[in-house]
């Protein structure tokens, strides 16, 4: 069965390029074949549609090989800026369409780094776009300032009036805090701020955004400046003029690159991450102060509406079974319990959670066994403010033995007692899309146990779900 969340045949999804017309997104993305490549098979940039992030229509490849860039349409002609590599260098170059389809490069608008701002070594992911208040384009780059430490990734600056001749200019943010290359920068607006959204593999590997009141800034840094975590990069926007979408992917995982995987592990579950992967689509959602925030796409979320039939045991700890409402008080140790049924996949699980004041954690336990050891662990933990994700080795000696960190993947949350969280968990065979009320996703895989039950859980307090629920595909 295919995926739910869009990846084509025998391939991966890399970068996507977004560009929205006609009441359809034109999402084109870097196509990764990896060891399924064959002779005459196209590289680079390919084509697929959607109106609801739940049906594709694949188009195919653009002939175009290049990395990451950017769509625009003027007096009725696309234009398509992206990025190639040969021996040594990154260039920007140029193309131009009638259709969307059929591509035809200008190699003599293909230019380099100046070597005065920038350095040569990083020149990619172009972004362009009309700013109407200097009455000209600006584009945007993935590129490294010249500056004395290696702390130089920058999103570069330059400006046109033709889109073919570009003066370079003193970065738009140079904060001096990664050491690669802001990858993949997107620039839009929302009332009245602007948001610059940038991804970055070094010091942290996420998407990131900034605001500011003002394209000449200062760009601001919020609170809680990512919209996921480590399993979803490269995003950028697009809008169908009512919301906004964000467009990433969840990457796979398949080489243990460093050893990690422990001997006796079935699978890949510690395996390094992959470029490329799935394509995953999160809702921008703008709050009152001006920060940004994201959910599930309500087309996504209503992809999901086939009630399936759930019971529940009690595995530790005394649990109140009610339908679809359990709750459990254990203050001074860990609760669970699990449904009858196993998980079916692809499904959604929902509910609505909350704990009193001292607990320690609570959550779901997926694709769980019995002696609740075997399974992915989804936890809120308000002592911390923090969701967390969690396979099955860490609940093991080895994973003692394997790994120096704590968690595996972790997203901030404020976590306050006797309030109702809406959690919605998506599962789409390895894939694991988490989303806490309209508030934050966390992305993640899930290999090495493929099928098990629900399970719930609390750990050193007093928790209640309410409105659980499992839901299949519609």
């Amino acid at each position: 069965m295919r995926e739910f969340f869009y990846r084509p045949e025998n391939a991966w999804v890399g970068d996507v390029i977004p560009y929205y017309e006609d009441g359809e997104f034109k999402l084109f993305y870097l196509h990764g074949w990896r060891e399924n490549y064959r002779e005459g098979l196209d590289h680079g940039w390919y084509l697929v549609g959607t109106k609801d992030f739940v049906n594709y229509r694949a188009e195919g490849a653009c002939k175009i090989e290049g990395g990451t860039g950017h769509i625009l349409k003027v007096d009725g002609i696309y234009h398509m800026f992206y990025c190639i590599f040969p021996p040594g260098k990154q260039l920007v170059c140029h193309a131009i369409s009638s259709d969307l389809k059929n591509w035809e490069p200008i190699p003599e608008d293909t230019f380099a780094a100046d070597d005065r701002i920038y350095e040569l070594s990083d020149w990619r992911d172009p972004f362009v776009f009309w700013n109407e208040e200097e009455d000209q384009y600006w584009m945007l780059l993935a590129a490294m300032a010249k500056g004395p430490t290696n702390r130089k990734g920058c999103t570069a600056l330059l400006s046109s009036k033709d889109l073919k001749t570009w003066e370079y200019r003193e970065p738009l943010y140079a904060p001096n805090l990664h050491v690669g290359a802001h990858e993949c920068p997107d620039l839009f607006r929302i009332g009245d701020w602007w948001y610059l959204i940038y991804s970055s593999y070094t010091g942290r590997f996420a998407t990131f955004y900034r605001m500011s009141r003002s394209l000449n800034g200062p760009w601001l840094t919020p609170k809680e400046d990512t919209f996921d975590g480590r399993a979803f990069y490269a995003a950028k926007s697009s809008t169908d003029g009512r919301g906004r979408y964000l467009f990433g992917w969840n990457p796979t995982k398949n080489d243990d690159l460093f050893g990690w995987n422990p001997p006796k592990s079935r699978g890949k579950d510690y395996n390094t991450w992959d470029w490329g992967g799935n394509l995953i689509v999160h809702e921008i959602v703008q709050r009152p102060d001006g920060t940004l925030d994201v959910k599930v796409p309500d087309t996504v979320d209503a992809a999901f509406s086939q009630p399936l039939p759930a019971h529940y045991q009690s595995i530790t700890g005394d649990w109140l079974i009610t339908d679809r409402t359990l709750s459990c008080v254990s203050p001074y140790g860990f609760a669970g319990c699990t449904s009858w049924e196993e998980l079916p996949d692809p499904c959604k699980i929902s509910a609505s959670v909350s704990f009193s004041e001292q607990t320690q954690g609570v959550g779901f336990m997926l694709r769980a066994e019995d002696t609740l050891d075997e399974a992915y662990y989804v936890t809120l933990e308000p002592q911390r403010n923090r969701l967390t994700f969690r396979g099955k080795i860490m609940q093991s000696e080895e994973g003692g033995k394997t790994f120096p960190y704590e968690v595996e993947l972790e997203r901030p949350i404020e976590l306050i007692p006797d309030h109702p969280y809406e959690i919605k968990v998506f599962m789409d065979g390895s894939i694991c899309e988490i989303y806490v009320d309209e508030n934050i996703a966390m992305s993640a895989r899930m290999y090495d146990i493929p099928r098990g039950k629900l399970g719930l859980f609390v750990s050193q307090g007093h928790a209640k779900f309410s409105d659980v629920r499992i839901e299949g595909r519609g």
